[in-house]
């Protein structure tokens, strides 16, 4: 009996388990397999240019900046004390041609002009003296050359006389003596015309010195008004009311209102653009755009000429341009930096896309069907954020423009709305 217990305490646990591990088999083998979700292809949203193939004329824009086409340091042209100034000289001021900026005492100078031309009537009344004396000498001169005549004539009939013995030896040589006394007055008449005809040539040149000397005078008194030689702007104001000024001191700065330019230096990539277009450089219209602030000023300027140099450190081509409307009451002032807008060469056959399409320096995708589909392209020009490009494309083309990770051939796009 005890025995058979003991049997059971073995056997009973053992079959249990063999039991719980049939079950288990068994509920194993009969569970319901799940059947895996099938994978979907994801589709990619992006926005497409259309391609549009054409003639394209783009506008580069460059920069420069505002520069002065004519400027002068005016300087005191005659010594003195400023006893005057203009109402529009100081720093900014705007003057126009002919008017006054300072006055220089003009004293001195209204005196030294009255001296000399007091100095000069008296040479002329002078002058007067001496050719009325000449004249009287070229009279007397005449007059004793007729009466030598005579005296020669009646040495010959003396002579002849003699020779017929009708007159003595005396009497010839009274009138050969009476012919040499003629003679040399004749002489001395002569010598005196001369010298009067001398001194009247140095009075003459005494008046022409005295002449050059009023001239030289009255440019001085009129050079004590210092006026603006053209319409400009002042700036460097250096002279004021009581200070005394010599030769040549500086009194301002004058820039020329009505030749303002813009100085803009371009790439030689840009040079050679603008410059082997049909339309050249030289006379090329362009846009000048002052950003003042939040107003863009707009003045519309021509290329007037090229730079005379290239510096070798920098490097490009500096053109000037000539503003159209380059005046005093234009609000651009030398310094201003500005936007230049030219048009560029004309590029046949092309297509214009935003520079987001492009991949690998020269891929683009079009969508096919639903799907990306690679095209090679070349860049041939850049504008801002856009490009100009040839390639295999043609009119209609719907070009992705939206760059995302992963985008290659063949993926599945969805094209976004406009």
């Amino acid at each position: 009996m005890g025995r058979l217990s003991t049997t059971l305490k073995i056997i009973l646990p053992v079959g249990l388990l063999v039991v719980a591990v049939a079950v288990f088999v068994a509920l194993k083998e009969t569970r319901p397999v799940a059947e895996p979700a099938p994978r979907l292809e994801r589709s990619w949203p992006i926005a497409v240019a259309t391609v549009s193939i054409g003639d394209e004329q783009p506008t580069q824009r460059v920069f420069g900046t505002v520069v002065s086409g004519r400027t002068v340091s005016m300087r005191s042209l005659v010594a003195g004390e400023v006893v005057a100034v203009g109402e529009n000289f100081r720093n900014g001021g705007i003057v126009a041609r002919g008017e006054m900026l300072i006055e220089i005492d003009p004293f001195e100078y209204r005196i030294a002009l009255r001296e000399i031309r007091a100095q000069l009537a008296e040479a002329r009344a002078r002058l007067v003296e001496l050719r009325a004396r000449r004249d009287m000498e070229k009279a007397a001169l005449a007059r004793e050359r007729e009466m030598l005549g005579l005296d020669e004539r009646q040495l010959a009939r003396s002579e002849e006389l003699f020779r017929r013995g009708n007159v003595s030896e005396r009497a010839l040589d009274d009138s050969r003596m009476a012919l040499a006394r003629m003679r040399q007055g004749v002489s001395g008449r002569e010598f005196s015309v001369t010298a009067e005809s001398a001194r009247v040539a140095q009075q003459e040149a005494t008046i022409e010195r005295l002449e050059a000397e009023e001239a030289r005078v009255a440019r001085d008194l009129e050079r004590t008004r210092l006026v603006a030689p053209y319409n400009g702007f002042l700036r460097g104001i250096q002279a004021e009311m009581g200070r005394r000024l010599g030769v040549n001191d500086a009194v301002a700065e004058l820039i020329d209102a009505d030749s303002l330019e813009v100085a803009v230096r371009l790439s030689d990539a840009q040079y050679g653009r603008v410059y082997g277009s049909p339309e050249g450089l030289i006379g090329r219209p362009v846009q000048v755009i002052w950003q003042a602030g939040r107003v863009a000023l707009t003045h519309a300027a021509r290329i007037e000429r090229v730079g005379a140099a290239v510096e070798a450190a920098s490097g490009g081509i500096e053109i000037y341009a000539r503003l159209a409307d380059s005046n005093a009451a234009s609000p651009l002032r030398p310094g201003n930096f500005v936007e230049v807008r030219m048009s560029d060469q004309v590029y046949a056959d092309v297509a214009r896309l935003p520079e987001s399409a492009l991949h690998e320096g020269d891929r683009v995708y079009v969508v096919r069907d639903g799907r990306l589909e690679p095209r090679d392209v070349t860049v041939v020009a850049r504008m801002g954020d856009d490009m100009l490009v040839r390639g295999a494309l043609d009119d209609g083309d719907q070009v992705a423009v939206t760059r995302f990770t992963g985008i290659g051939p063949g993926l599945k796009v969805e094209i976004l709305a406009p």
